[in-house]
């Protein structure tokens, strides 16, 4: 490898780019075991803020009530029903934080500093009040609400959203400085502009950290900048840690070496973007960034941000869950059938890629005589003299999956996702098709996309296995909950059985 060193303690690079030689900690030689090196996932802002919104809103509804209780029952010693407070402590909650949004309250660098959160509070709040006393005012019923408890909830309300924004921006400071929002960024490339773009990166107060150079150079050519090594060592590399950005930082003299690239790296779970020094660009930007006044151009986008992931796992976990104990009998019942009728383990075990190519063993009803799970595997077929007596059932109705369900639960598959095939087989059509690898960017699931629309059962040739490679690549592109639904929905009646079952 070119160019081996160490990277700074805290992994940010420091500002004399030209004596940098980054080397990512924990980075091994290809084929060595990485199960060990993991990072921890990073802190999305977007999750930060849309906590703060709703944590707001709560504090404001409960100050309502607090007030009620406080001043009426305890200073009035008067017992009105509670629910017409509520509804206005609603209303007045809702007001507040969409004015507190709109003044830009809860954009994460103003949530990360004091200075300034005080002032979009008290204005948010105080819009809030207007609008519910020309509401009451239009309404004609502002007579039936006291004057004190109104002032008393504002009053409350005022004083906890601030404490509370103090202590979440102290939080916010403390986990900054322990590096949990930066994002972990690789650059490709070794000249000018990599150079150019190390250097912007370090003097800028943007919250990202490179962890690694690499480029593929001649033999006895020397970069500018220091590197730990080619296109193959970034790949194992950002299978072992935790890659957020791959930024390819080289002119655009060459876009095939360029979208070469781009394909290659897309199998990998993070943003691909490009800094060029030439406007002329041929595969479509999702977006146009500035890094310090460089322009930074995104190609490919990682799957599920934000919300996304904890939406996903929420929903498999539970759903998983719910299942479980719902065919809970009919696991018995068909264990029981396995067991009677060959003999074998119950539950036959084999490895399969999962997110970012981890291997885990996938769960399913023991369906044949014999349990493969070897360099070669071949592929049930029509009439597969393999497959016991139960087991053409339980195949036929996709039953021998239900033990799938405890892998989602254990956070290694999904229950919707691209199905994960045999390592024998990931590895030959990750030879044979491009962009195949890309399904790894999300987990596998125990139904998808392709297997609603028809794509399911033997694929012992390419053409069969692309149509199927298709439609996964577009539900990782175009994912959402209620595409989930839909596939979940439809799971039973096209997923579950079929001529290309067997």
């Amino acid at each position: 490898m070119n160019g081996f060193g160490e990277k700074s303690g805290d992994g940010a690079v420091p500002g004399d780019v030209d004596a940098v030689a980054l080397a990512p900690s924990g980075f091994s030689e290809p084929g060595m075991d990485h199960s060990a090196i993991k990072d921890k996932p990073l802190i999305s802002q977007r999750v930060i803020s849309d906590i703060m919104m709703c944590a707001d809103g709560v504090i404001i509804f409960v100050s309502a009530l607090v007030a009620k209780w406080a001043y009426i029952v305890v200073v009035l010693e008067s017992a009105p029903q509670i629910e017409p407070y509520a509804v206005i402590g609603m209303v007045g909650a809702v007001f507040a934080v969409g004015t507190m949004r709109y003044r830009g309250l809860y954009d994460f660098n103003v949530l990360s500093e004091i200075r300034g959160q005080a002032k979009r509070i008290l204005i948010g709040l105080a819009v809030a009040a207007l609008m519910l006393v020309a509401i009451g005012y239009l309404l004609k019923i502002s007579g039936q609400y006291s004057r004190g408890w109104f002032t008393v909830w504002f009053a409350i309300s005022a004083v906890l959203v601030f404490i509370l924004h103090f202590i979440n921006a102290r939080i916010l400071r403390w986990l900054g400085a322990l590096g949990a929002f930066a994002r972990n960024i690789v650059i490709y490339g070794s000249g000018d502009i990599a150079q150019s773009l190390i250097r912007r990166v370090s003097m800028s107060p943007l919250n990202v950290r490179v962890v690694g150079i690499f480029d593929d150079l001649p033999r006895g050519q020397r970069g500018q900048v220091p590197v730990a090594g080619g296109l193959s060592d970034l790949i194992v590399f950002g299978q072992s840690r935790r890659i957020d950005e791959i930024l390819i930082a080289m002119p655009m003299t060459n876009e095939l070496r360029v979208a070469n690239l781009v394909e290659q790296l897309s199998l990998l779970p993070a943003d691909i973007r490009i800094c060029p020094t030439a406007t002329a660009f041929r595969i479509p930007p999702k977006k146009l960034l500035d890094y310090g006044g460089l322009a930074v151009l995104e190609l490919e986008r990682r799957p599920m941000e934000g919300w996304g992931p904890i939406i996903k796992n929420a929903e498999d976990r539970f759903l998983a869950f719910l299942l479980i104990v719902t065919f809970a009998p009919l696991l018995l019942l068909i264990a029981l059938a396995i067991k009677l009728d060959s003999r074998g383990p119950v539950i036959f075990k084999q490895r399969r890629h999962g997110f970012n190519h981890e291997v885990f063993n996938l769960y399913k009803f023991r369906t044949m005589f014999v349990t493969e799970d070897g360099p070669k595997v071949k592929q049930a077929q029509r009439n597969d003299p393999r497959i016991t007596r139960i087991g053409r059932f339980l195949r036929k109705t996709s039953l021998d999956e239900l033990p799938q369900l405890f892998n989602v639960l254990k956070g290694d598959m999904s229950l919707v996702g691209p199905r994960p095939h045999a390592l024998a087989h990931n590895e030959y059509y990750s030879t044979v098709l491009g962009r195949y690898a890309n399904r790894h960017k999300v987990k596998p699931g125990m139904t998808g996309w392709a297997q609603v629309n028809g794509y399911r059962g033997e694929t012992d040739t390419p053409e069969k296995m692309r149509g199927r490679v298709e439609h996964d690549l577009w539900y990782i592109e175009n994912w959402s909950v209620w595409l989930d639904i839909k596939i979940l929905i439809k799971t039973p009646f096209y997923g579950f059985v079929g001529s290309n079952a067997f």
